[in-house]
């Protein structure tokens, strides 16, 4: 029977925090006791909770991005604390024995809100409107991944959409099209969150937010206003059901027709639902989950409405 057994195993990344705190302590000879597990819904990491040997309270996640682009991530994060934004500290930044990297980080303060209002859309949105700017003297930090460079005059898409099936390629082509052909470049010197969504906002007792945490796809620089499109998709997929939930959706879609525009949203929303075809077909998804993600794109293309999500 195996001694660490995969305590996240909806995760799209599954993994066992116990085998992962074990090997943080064993390679830097801290003293980190596992306290618990976060609730699981799926997702990339999920997050267990540790205790410092000085009561001080952290949090572990095993990200998939590359040791160095978390260092990055980490240096980044401790400017936008240095301006009063609510972001962690990070204190341990290892790579694995399985090639993982694993950090463990400070756990703020703050609960996940169970109810909805136009209110508490507008204080996320005012969180967000914080990291305007910051990045200015940082050109080295890259885009969100859903705005790609090319590499050698070659789209990086070519090796998933490109190859994956017929529908993929035509979707890939008409992508490609956009623009008269050459890749959209998001612009902006923002600090851009690319999972800005519910599960990764904390609030206080007054409904201000106190934490926006789970930085596990990294550090992006270009337009803040990208990431309401994921808090949108977040409140679609997985709060329809919550008190206050229409009211909610209907104050967003007001801010991002308002500060965004038709075009510059449709782009973005193309954007999205390509990358998700790509990160599909990359991280070998099941076969279903990668045929949703084509018709959503293809919806996309075509300026019609993507099917329910069912994932």
């Amino acid at each position: 029977m195996d001694e660490h057994p995969l305590e996240f195993t909806l995760s799209e990344n599954p993994w066992a925090p116990t085998k992962v705190v074990a090997e943080i302590n064993q390679r830097t000879g801290d003293k980190l006791e596992l306290t618990g597990l976060s609730d699981q819904v799926g997702g990339v990491s999920s997050a267990a909770y540790v205790r410092w040997p000085d009561g001080r309270a952290g949090v572990v996640t095993r990200p998939t991005i590359p040791l160095a682009y978390m260092h990055l991530t980490a240096e980044i994060l401790r400017m936008v604390r240095a301006h009063g934004l609510p972001v962690p500290r990070y204190d341990v930044i290892l790579q694995l024995a399985d090639g993982m990297v694993t950090v463990v980080q400070e756990r703020l303060p703050g609960k996940h809100v169970t109810r909805f209002s136009a209110g508490l859309i507008e204080e996320m949105v005012a969180t967000n409107e914080r990291f305007a700017g910051l990045l200015a003297d940082r050109p080295d930090v890259p885009p969100p991944p859903q705005f790609p460079r090319l590499v050698a005059g070659e789209h990086p898409w070519e090796e998933t959409l490109g190859r994956y099936d017929e529908r993929s390629r035509r979707i890939l082509e008409r992508f490609l099209e956009i623009d008269d052909g050459e890749p959209f470049e998001m612009t902006g010197d923002d600090v851009v969150h690319t999972d800005f969504s519910f599960g990764n906002v904390l609030f206080d007792d007054h409904g201000t937010v106190s934490a926006v945490v789970d930085w596990n796809f990294g550090i992006a620089r270009g337009d803040r206003r990208f990431a309401l499109l994921d808090m949108r998709d977040n409140l679609v997929i997985e709060r329809r059901s919550s008190e206050g939930f229409q009211e909610a959706v209907d104050r967003l879609d007001e801010i991002l027709a308002a500060t965004l525009g038709e075009d510059l949203l449709r782009i973005y929303r193309i954007h999205r639902s390509v990358h998700s075809v790509h990160r599909s077909i990359s991280n070998g998804f099941r076969p279903e989950k990668i045929e949703y993600d084509l018709e959503a794109a293809q919806c996309r293309l075509d300026g019609t409405t993507p099917p329910p999500h069912v994932w």
